[in-house]
């Protein structure tokens, strides 16, 4: 296992989705004042850009897992999706751990936690191979 990987995975992880989120709200700001004042027909590229930033929280930690892992960088990336959704799942579970107040809505988070766990996995798990070729193309350079 390569621990280095998933450490620094994570951390790039988290530091891409705080900066998607900020782009993401400057590209939600921008885009409501520009649609005041640009031609209808650039509306859609607005919108490719929102989903394109949306995009770098999994796709660049995936890569680099991808890239440093020389051994099954798929399951490593899994790994690290899903150690990062359990961040993510706890950081919300402590943010709304007092509007949960019955059973019911702490099994609604506990679905909606592994949910995100699977989809942080297989969504990492889906980029890593495209790091772990670019790593090998360069090393036959």
């Amino acid at each position: 296992m390569n621990k280095r990987a998933l450490v620094i995975g994570l951390f790039i992880a988290v530091l891409a989705s705080v900066i998607s989120q900020a782009l993401l709200h400057g590209q939600k700001a921008i885009a409501t004042d520009a649609a005041l004042y640009i031609p209808y027909f650039l509306s859609p590229l607005f919108s490719l850009l929102i989903q394109a930033t949306s995009m770098l929280a999994w796709a660049v930690p995936g890569l680099y897992v991808g890239y440093s892992c020389k051994n099954k960088p798929v399951q490593h990336a899994a790994i690290v999706g899903a150690a990062y959704a359990a961040i993510l799942g706890a950081g919300v579970f402590a943010m709304q751990s007092s509007k949960l107040i019955d059973t019911d809505s702490m099994l609604v988070f506990a679905v909606s936690s592994l949910t995100q766990m699977a989809k942080y996995s297989v969504l990492f798990a889906l980029s890593a191979p495209a790091g772990y070729f670019l790593a090998t193309h360069r090393a036959n350079l």
